[in-house]
């Protein structure tokens, strides 16, 4: 019996929205995307099917010049599930995506590769755990709203296509530019046709390319949504993250903004305190984005038409407000709508040991509290903390 990889074994144990997103997309749909789809006639089949969304993309190994985009037919299934790639495990499971195929990266190049997209309304940062989930899916009750609640290629794909593995820079020229658009286009574009707006939550750490994001998308207004990183860890640390798994490779030094000596020294909580203390430094130093903040405990059904209107300049009617609220009830993790949320912020902080507490306060307090006083931070410090949490 030969002897079991067990990094292999490691990563059939993590949810899927913790690992590349190429191979979870391989390993839900195996052999689909072996065999690379001329430019010419990927060009043509994305431009005659709405139904066609980036669901992954594969950065250029050592036999290729360029990166891989994994391309599947949903359809008109809306994206109703908290993560984008349980949408896609889902349909793919039941045997519903029936085309499916690679093109090189290249094909994001093309200026007017989605002509029918639609501008997103708003982009959603995070720190994790903090009312992301709860905005995007409150947000994706309504039909006329196409939420992209961390699109698979979002997450890692593109940002480690264009950077070798984080060996390098991202490139901050007209190229890479087009093809961050045309990679959000296509995922926001009408397949339903009741889609009116569009709203992407990005993982946590794409907090960091905030102004790239913003140079690419300079007409779409910003929320970053965060809460004491105390509590965050503790749930980080019990139900891992992309960010936690991603401290073993070269992208870990780029999330702490430390050298990688030092960051492969820090214990788990140290490690998301710095990454935590590097999204807070991003968002309060950014010169680029119609950034505005919120605290978590100031997400709730009675300030959630206000965060619309600050965060996004949105303001639906009230009777759309009252059926996104709905989302409230129940918690954000849970798409079956039968899980009632609980708060558990108390819980949250008790769960981290004194040594611990120290040092993540010791490391993201100063930003913290300049975070919540912030111009740009809604209710500012005089809602911080009261009663009524998001899930």
């Amino acid at each position: 019996m030969g002897k079991k990889n067990t990094g292999e074994v490691f990563k059939k144990m993590l949810p899927i929205y913790a690992l590349p997103d190429h191979e979870v997309v391989k390993r839900l749909l195996p052999g689909r995307f072996d065999t690379l789809v001329p430019d010419e006639v990927a060009i043509e089949r994305i431009r005659s099917t709405p139904g066609l969304i980036p669901a992954a993309i594969e950065p250029a190994n050592n036999n290729e010049q360029s990166g891989r985009v994994y391309w599947i037919d949903i359809g008109t299934h809306p994206y109703r599930d908290w993560q984008h790639l349980f949408t896609i495990e889902r349909l793919a499971q039941a045997g519903m995506i029936q085309e499916a195929f690679a093109s090189s990266l290249d094909v994001l190049e093309i200026h007017d590769l989605i002509t029918d997209a639609l501008l997103p309304t708003g982009f959603i940062f995070h720190t994790s755990r903090c009312g992301s989930t709860l905005l995007g899916k409150a947000l994706a009750r309504r039909p006329e709203h196409c939420v992209v609640n961390q699109g698979g290629p979002l997450q890692r794909g593109f940002w480690a296509a264009q950077t070798n593995d984080w060996q390098n820079e991202l490139p901050n020229d007209k190229r890479t530019i087009t093809m961050f658009r045309n990679l959000v286009f296509a995922l926001t574009r009408p397949r339903l046709g009741t889609e009116k707006h569009s709203f992407v939550k990005f993982i946590s750490w794409n907090t960091l390319y905030l102004d790239f994001i913003a140079r690419a998308f300079p007409e779409v207004h910003c929320l970053f949504l965060f809460r004491n990183p105390v509590e965050v860890i503790a749930s980080v640390i019990k139900e891992t993250t992309a960010v936690l798994v991603a401290r073993d490779w070269p992208q870990a030094s780029f999330l702490t903004g430390k050298g990688l000596a030092e960051t492969q020294k820090m214990s788990d909580a140290v490690y998301l305190a710095h990454c935590y203390n590097n999204y807070f430094n991003t968002i309060m130093q950014s010169p680029m984005a119609k950034i505005k903040a919120l605290d978590y405990h100031n997400l709730r059904p009675d300030t959630f038409g206000e965060v619309l209107k600050f965060g996004f300049s949105f303001t639906p009617n009230k009777q759309v407000i009252a059926d996104m609220c709905t989302q409230f009830r129940f918690h954000s993790k849970d798409d079956s709508d039968t899980s009632t949320f609980q708060s558990d912020g108390i819980a949250k902080q008790a769960a981290i040991v004194d040594e611990d507490k120290v040092q993540i306060e010791r490391i993201t307090s100063a930003l913290l509290e300049n975070l919540r006083a912030a111009p740009n931070t809604l209710f500012g410090v005089k809602l911080c903390g009261s009663l009524g949490a998001a899930n």
